[in-house]
Parts: C-alpha cells; sequence; structure tokens
C-alpha cells in the first residue's frame, strides 16, 4: 500500500452555472417574473429605462427617434454578428448584454407585450402609437368586432352612426389597422386579407404578380377549376401556377388572428388566448444580395439590468466613513452586491447562449427559412449541441419553450426546427394535391422512398391523420359523390 497523486479532469458545477442553466430553460413569461423577483429582493440590482419615442416606439438613445428623426434604420446584421463578437462581452456596471450603437438600436413591438397579452391587446398597443384619442375610441370599437378569424364584423355605416364621423375617416381607421402586425388583421374576408398580404410583401421586396392575379381576378375559380384552367386564363404555365400557389401556401395565412400560431391545424384561437412573443427574430437582411439573414434577440433588448449606480456609492460613503463593517450589516451589502452580479452574467450567458444557436440554426436551414416547410433539413439536438460545442442537456434547456419568428412572420416553436417529420409532411400533402386517382398509404410511402424518406406505411398513415386528410377510399369516395 501507498500513497500517489495524479492529475484528474472532473467537471465543477459553479454557482452560476446553476443559475445560468436555470435562466437558460425559462419561458419569456417566466423570465419576467424571475428578474421582476430578483429586483424585488436585491437592492444592488437596476432595470436601465430607456426613453421610448411616443410615435412608433422606438428607444431614443440621445433623446431623438432613429426612426422618426431619421430615414434609415440601422439593424445589427448577421454577418456582422459573426465577425464582432466583442458585441457580446459583459461589461460590470453597463447595460445589461451588449453595447449597441444609437444607430443600432430597434426594439419589435413584439418583445414590449405583456405575458398575458390578447391579440385585442396587442392591436391596441399599437393603435395607441398613431392615433389621436377619438380615433382610437373607434379603432376600439372596431378591435371588439373582429370574428375569431380577425376578420371585421360589422359595417362601417353602423360606425359611422355610433360615434357621428363620416365614413371616410373610419375607412382611413380601417386600413391602419389592416396594416398592423399580423399583417390582414381587419379584412371583410379571406380574399381581401390574402391580397393585403401580398401588398405587404411586395414592400419586404417579395412580390409575387401571378399569385396576385389568380386571387385578385380567379378568386372564385380556385375551388372550382382546375389548376390547368386557372393556369390558361392567367397566360402562365401550370408549373409558374402551381409555383404561384406554392408561394400562397407558404407566404400567406387566410386567418390573420392566428397567422402566427405554429400550426395552420391548430384550433383558432380564442380571444382570450395569450398571444406569442418571439424569443429569437429571424429576418432577412436589406444589406445581404446573396440571401443573408439578421438574427435578434429582443429580450436582450427588453431587460437591459446593471448593477445600481447609487448602490455602489453608497457602500463606497459607508466604507470611507468606516461606519460599514461586517458586524453591521456590511456582509448583506457585500452579499447582494455578488448575487447582482452572479445574475446579471447569468442572464447575459442566456442571451449567448441563444445567440449561437440561432446562428447555427440558421446556417444549417436556410432553404428551410427561404422556401418553407419542405425543405427542413433533418436536425437532432445532439447534432446542434456537437456544432455550438456545449452538452445536450444544455441544447434541450435553450429549445424548451421558446418561439422564433421567421422571416415571413410567422411564429414557430423553436423545438419545430427539430421535427424530422415536418419536412416528410410537407411531402404527403404535395403527393395527395397532385394525385389522379387516391394513392393509398402504401403508394404514398412508395413515393416517399423515391424521394429518399424511407418510412414505413404506419407511419405514413399516422402523419396522414395529423394532417387531417381522409384515407384513399374515403377521398375516392367523396369525388364520386356528384355535385347539386
Amino acid at each position: 500500500m501507498e500513497l500517489s497523486q495524479a492529475p484528474e479532469q472532473r467537471p465543477t458545477i459553479t454557482p452560476q452555472l446553476i443559475m445560468a442553466n436555470m435562466l437558460l430553460q425559462l419561458s419569456s413569461t417566466e423570465l419576467e417574473q424571475a428578474i421582476a423577483q430578483e429586483m424585488a429582493e436585491n437592492p444592488a440590482l437596476e432595470l436601465l429605462e430607456v426613453q421610448r419615442c411616443p410615435k412608433c416606439g422606438l428607444a431614443m438613445p440621445d433623446g431623438y427617434c432613429p426612426s422618426c428623426a431619421s430615414p434609415a434604420r440601422a439593424r445589427l446584421g448577421f454577418q456582422a454578428e459573426m465577425e464582432n463578437p466583442a458585441r457580446w462581452e459583459y461589461r460590470v456596471g453597463s447595460t445589461s448584454f451588449s453595447e449597441y450603437d444609437a444607430a443600432d438600436e430597434r426594439d419589435d413591438l413584439t418583445s414590449r407585450l405583456a405575458s398575458n397579452t390578447t391579440l385585442a391587446d396587442h392591436l391596441l398597443h399599437q393603435l395607441r402609437l398613431s392615433l389621436s384619442s377619438r380615433d382610437l375610441q373607434i379603432a376600439t370599437y372596431l378591435v371588439e368586432s373582429l370574428d375569431d378569424h380577425g376578420f371585421l364584423c360589422c359595417d362601417p355605416d353602423e360606425v359611422t352612426s355610433v360615434f357621428g364621423v363620416d365614413r371616410t375617416r373610419v375607412e382611413n381607421i380601417v386600413s391602419g389597422m389592416q396594416e398592423l402586425d399580423p399583417v390582414g388583421i381587419a379584412a371583410r374576408d379571406v380574399r381581401e386579407c390574402l391580397l393585403i398580404q401580398l401588398e405587404h410583401l411586395r414592400h419586404e421586396g417579395a412580390e409575387q404578380p401571378l399569385a396576385k392575379a389568380i386571387i385578385q381576378d380567379h378568386w372564385e375559380a380556385l375551388g372550382r377549376q382546375p389548376l390547368a384552367q386557372i393556369a390558361k386564363a392567367v397566360g402562365a404555365t401550370i408549373d409558374e401556377a402551381r409555383a404561384a400557389m406554392q408561394f400562397i401556401k407558404n407566404n400567406l395565412n387566410p386567418f390573420p388572428a392566428h397567422a402566427h400560431w405554429a400550426s395552420g391545424h391548430e384550433s383558432p384561437p380564442q380571444r382570450t388566448t395569450i398571444y406569442p412573443r418571439p424569443d429569437i427574430i429571424i429576418a432577412n437582411s436589406p444589406a445581404s444580395s446573396d440571401g443573408g439573414y439578421e438574427i435578434e434577440l429582443p429580450g436582450a433588448q427588453a431587460y437591459r439590468l446593471r448593477v445600481s449606480a447609487s448602490y455602489l456609492k453608497a457602500m463606497e460613503d459607508l466604507k470611507a466613513n468606516k461606519t460599514l463593517s461586517a458586524e453591521e450589516g456590511g456582509g448583506q451589502w457585500e452579499a447582494f452586491l455578488a448575487k447582482a452580479q452572479l445574475f446579471i452574467k447569468s442572464i447575459e450567458q442566456r442571451w449567448r447562449t441563444l445567440h449561437h444557436l440561432a446562428l447555427c440554426v440558421v446556417n444549417y436551414q436556410r432553404d428551410f427559412l427561404a422556401y418553407g416547410d419542405r425543405y427542413l433539413r433533418p436536425l437532432t439536438r445532439a447534432e446542434l449541441a456537437a456544432m455550438i460545442g456545449v452538452h445536450e442537456s444544455t441544447v434541450s434547456r435553450a429549445v424548451a419553450n421558446k418561439y422564433v419568428q421567421l422571416p415571413c412572420g410567422r411564429i414557430i416553436p423553436l423545438a419545430r426546427f427539430f421535427d424530422s417529420s415536418t419536412a416528410v409532411k410537407e411531402i404527403i400533402k404535395e403527393l395527395i394535391a397532385q394525385e389522379s386517382e387516391p394513392l393509398s398509404d402504401r403508394e404514398i410511402a412508395e413515393g416517399l422512398a423515391q424521394r429518399g424518406h424511407h418510412i414505413a406505411r404506419r407511419t405514413v398513415s399516422k402523419y396522414r391523420n395529423a394532417l387531417g386528410i381522409l384515407p384513399a377510399s374515403l377521398r375516392r369516395r367523396y369525388r364520386t359523390v356528384p355535385t347539386a
């Protein structure tokens, strides 16, 4: 028997790691509550108040609005984030996460929604920034007249008689509402809603004239005539018409009240449903010519935490006067300071992890972001963890209860990027849409195998049922039922 020493590496669980992991797995609502509780309990922690423009709601770092006072609104770009990691450095006593230039300051309206914000609250929050008190009363009446799908149910003449204003004024307010988020709200019907969304996409640089022509001039024919006849009517080939229909399917939503919900097959949200807020925003980069993207973390700007300067000055004064000692509560002062610094570092670690995860997801899923669900590449949490260089459990915590806003405006769960069935379901819908005779589940499985997706017939049946598509026998029977 003998005693010996040997070096050995062991993982050390530090207090910062414990707190960072705890904060990472919180949803936006839970994070908001955790910050509020910590600020209530810790006098050393301070939330940096940001003056905002009363017109557009953007932050005014120097007392003027970068949007209203200047035609340019710079945004922190995807490539800039890759090349300048210094923006993500931690600085004690500074803003909570990153040092943005004044021109880079931009806060999305959805980042300031309360955790229990309904769609009506979300709309009125936007309207308050641009309407007078009298017009806001009219807009409130209109918002209360929306149905569960977001369509306007009341007649403008009814509004004019209630408020004693002319019809033009009411129509102008309705037009302003239709440009709010979600785009197309307050439309009279599905056709008007889709045309409003197409016009919005045109201003964003994603114009599709053929899709507009189909909806505007051949709306009634969409449900009665085959695609070949519609293509001939608009002077396009079948492939061009099919591409236009795919564009409509991927980028437009006929129900604006729940346009941002994760799945079009979910039940329509009730008027009291909580409106989802994105933790990550992925947007097209206007400065990039190769389809680049920008990544924003709204919470990183909304929750700017720092150590209170007045708290530090009070500590210095007490120490200088020798009135602060460990016996008289000095230890408690130091504990509050250490806990505030630990909380700030843990919050910033959350943002760094989410940002790094978003960068990898965007790089890996560029085709999905550009062309829709059909092009979602299979990705597991373990594979993403290997890309980032963290443990798989860290990715699981980062993905839990998080939402992502896509360039097209949809807000989906972050977990959607790891759903391997999404692309397969899209191909199933495509095969059934193009069938001349109803395909059985086995034939659909064979078609999927030809496209590189080898799945069992039972799995096809499960996905088909999840999509709300009838089996081949019922689809065949439905086609043979004579129309009145």
